[in-house]
């Protein structure tokens, strides 16, 4: 007995830990459940708490930022037996406003057991975010109309997610590139919509704001239809309706269903207290600190929320 106890201090027949989720993807929005399993080893252990961490992790630009979601903190200390098993439910409601998954943004579950005197037990368990019905229906009409997804797509600017398409049938010889960023509200959905055009004097960006509606999104002809003109016309008319991109992302940071706000605030806290982090560590003096201030009220956080221009 006192041979497996030393063992298990050492994590060999120690506790285990296990979060179960029903299934892997979720919408935006969606509510996520599952069930933590505690299994004993082969002595008894005290465990002094468990945390389960939900991360996001994104590429801005050439960083790669890991920021924490939501923890879940299990205070309560007590005994696990040998062999025991341990069943705690779970279950989180994910923001409607955060990232998509994709090429560079990904999400997980990290799960921490504490075990007092001996080697801690963690889980890694990732998930997939993907659109809810509505954005989906949207995603699937560019399909028809021949848009293809690019493998680029999804990316975060630290501002909003931004989706990109190429043409492969529908104008095809008019058009480069068709990109946008949403916001999903109640009532419907916001995009600032950008199109490349293809033209003998080079690349030219054609910017609508678009506003489509549940009854429209709900109709899968309508909307085909409705995007498929609102396409044609940005062709035929590129000079009308113009919509300055830092004016859009203004107005979309006050929309609840923004897709990617939620991160724009999590990765500008993450960068700032970083920031602060390396004033203090280099024994930085009060004014260095209000010169860093300064420095980054022109630097990085007017990249990520647009500054005062054009608002």
């Amino acid at each position: 007995m006192v041979f497996k106890k030393f063992m298990a201090q050492l994590g060999k027949g120690a506790a285990q830990v296990d979060l179960v989720l029903d299934k892997e993807e979720y919408t935006l929005g969606e509510q996520v459940n599952g069930e933590l399993l505690i299994q004993g080893g082969t002595v008894e252990q005290d465990i002094n708490k468990i945390d389960i961490d939900l991360f996001m992790s994104a590429h801005v630009g050439e960083q790669e930022h890991s920021v924490l979601i939501h923890r879940f903190e299990f205070h309560d200390s007590f005994k696990i037996q040998p062999s025991e098993r341990k069943t705690l439910p779970f279950s989180y409601q994910l923001p409607k406003n955060l990232l998509l998954s994709g090429y560079s943004v990904s999400y997980y579950f990290i799960t921490h057991l504490d075990i007092a005197a001996g080697v801690d037990s963690t889980d890694r368990d990732p998930i997939i975010v993907i659109p809810p019905g509505r954005f989906q229906n949207v995603l699937t009409a560019l399909g028809q109309l021949g848009f293809r997804e690019k493998y680029g797509s999804r990316s975060f600017d630290g501002h909003l997610q931004e989706f990109e398409f190429t043409p492969t049938s529908f104008l095809k010889d008019e058009v480069k590139e068709v990109e946008f960023v949403a916001a999903l509200e109640d009532e419907g959905i916001h995009l600032l919509l950008e199109v490349d055009l293809a033209s003998p004097a080079g690349e030219k960006e054609v910017k609508r704001e678009v506003w489509l509606e549940n009854q429209l999104l709900d109709d899968p002809d309508q909307l085909l239809a409705h995007i498929r003109q609102i396409l044609t016309e940005a062709v035929q008319n590129p000079g009308i309706c113009f919509y300055d991109k830092k004016r859009f992302y203004h107005k979309m940071s006050g929309l609840t269903g923004a897709i990617g706000a939620f991160a724009a605030g999590l990765i500008a806290a993450e960068v700032f207290e970083e920031a602060l982090e390396e004033v203090f560590e280099d024994g930085g003096s009060d004014q260095e600190l209000f010169d860093f201030e300064e420095e980054e009220d022109g630097g990085f956080f007017d990249d990520l929320f647009g500054g005062d221009e054009d608002v």
